[in-house]
């Protein structure tokens, strides 16, 4: 009988985006952003910023 290798490899997801530049992006504030940061950490999906983010009212021209 022949041992096997465990050949297994780690696949990484996509790398998270940094809260301050999608806060830049998103026109959060920087209360915002330290929020967001204590919250989620420095890295974290996109989708998950867009969530906490608190919405602010559309610029009427």
């Amino acid at each position: 009988m022949h041992s096997t290798q465990n050949r297994q490899i780690r696949n990484p997801g996509p790398r998270g985006r940094s809260i301050a530049n999608q806060g830049r992006r998103n026109g959060a504030d920087s209360a915002e952003e330290r929020k967001l940061h204590k919250l989620l950490g420095r890295h974290v999906p996109e989708h998950e910023i867009q969530a906490n983010m608190t919405s602010k009212p559309p610029k009427l021209r």
